[in-house]
């Protein structure tokens, strides 16, 4: 669904190509329900390209998935992928983290195609135990139709690493201003969603 969608040549039709009688869901429980991601206004979970026995999730523009919402002012795709358990370690050293992704090893894990001389860094950015990088790959993006640029985020949440990723469309691609404004609304959902059930659970065991 995406792949076909992304590949239209203006956001209006991204929006047309699905039909609206499809309810798509808000939220999706990854981790062993360790992990919950919560989409931002106007996004909904791809439910047909997520993969949450994989731990993996997709978040597009509700519009595209038939979730009757209008077309959001930001409009991009967003896949939130978690670790397996204990696989977690930025919160002792994000600083650490931040160095090795603008190494050439670091650029390698970023690259689509494992090509480090594809991948140009243009920010970064490690601070209250996340990191947040802004780069180019100029290889096939991951989905059809998805401009090169791409702003990803790296965070610990409930001892797992979430890696969240957030690309525009090659026919209206994002700046910097709002590619960096959606990865934060969409790491700030998977957190807020998150602590929200770990409460709920404490809770119920007290």
């Amino acid at each position: 669904m995406i792949r076909a969608c992304a590949a239209l040549s203006g956001v209006l039709a991204f929006a047309a190509c699905t039909s609206t009688n499809f309810s798509a869901p808000r939220s999706v429980s990854l981790g062993q329900g360790e992990v919950i991601a919560q989409t931002p206004a106007g996004y909904c979970v791809d439910a047909l390209s997520s993969q949450p026995s994989n731990d993996f999730a997709m978040l597009a523009p509700c519009a595209t998935l038939g979730g009757g919402d209008a077309v959001p002012t930001v409009v991009g795709v967003a896949t939130v992928q978690v670790g397996p358990a204990n696989s977690g370690s930025i919160v002792t050293d994000e600083l650490a983290l931040r160095d090795y992704l603008i190494t050439d090893e670091g650029a390698t894990l970023l690259s689509q195609d494992g090509d480090a001389e594809r991948v140009d860094i243009l920010s970064t950015q490690a601070f209250n135990d996340q990191v947040m990088i802004h780069f180019t790959d100029t290889g096939a993006p991951p989905f059809a139709g998805l401009q090169n640029e791409e702003w990803r985020a790296f965070t610990d949440v409930n001892g797992r690493l979430v890696t969240i990723a957030v690309r525009g469309l090659a026919a209206a691609p994002l700046t910097d201003g709002p590619g960096a404004t959606l990865l934060k609304l969409v790491l700030a959902g998977v957190r807020s969603a998150t602590e929200t059930l770990r409460g709920a659970e404490d809770v119920a065991d007290a």
